[in-house]
């Protein structure tokens, strides 16, 4: 059902996507799909790179969705100001592991490049 919903997460603090041996208890299965996430066709035209890892970091926030003129819009919170999340970046119909709304932002902080609404997203 496409209402508005918000999916709070615990925190508002980057939770890094890259690899520096943090990771090495992790379930492989969830590593692999973080390793091979990779930006949409129109995004990585937009920055030049594939992976979603290679230069963002996924961040912990809260996210909500709204259903304006037939298609649905993802806002994500940054630092108490809700942002639109560019369209070229979202997997519709694809999720996270934890089948939650997943955001990479370049470098942790900057720009959004990867966006898996989970489950909550077609």
């Amino acid at each position: 059902m496409r209402t508005l919903l918000a999916a709070l997460l615990l925190f508002s603090v980057p939770a890094f996507a890259r690899d520096a041996g943090q990771w090495e208890h992790e379930n492989p299965a969830v590593r692999a799909w973080y390793e091979n996430a990779e930006l949409t066709v129109p995004a990585q035209k937009r920055f030049g790179f594939k992976s979603c890892c290679a230069h963002s970091d996924v961040v912990r926030t809260q996210f909500r969705v709204s259903h304006d003129d037939g298609a649905d819009q993802w806002w994500w919170l940054d630092r108490g100001a809700w942002k639109q999340v560019p369209a070229d970046i979202i997997h519709w119909g694809e999720a996270a592991p934890d089948n939650q709304p997943t955001l990479f932002l370049l470098g942790g902080e900057g720009e959004p490049t990867c966006f898996y609404p989970g489950e909550s997203g077609n």
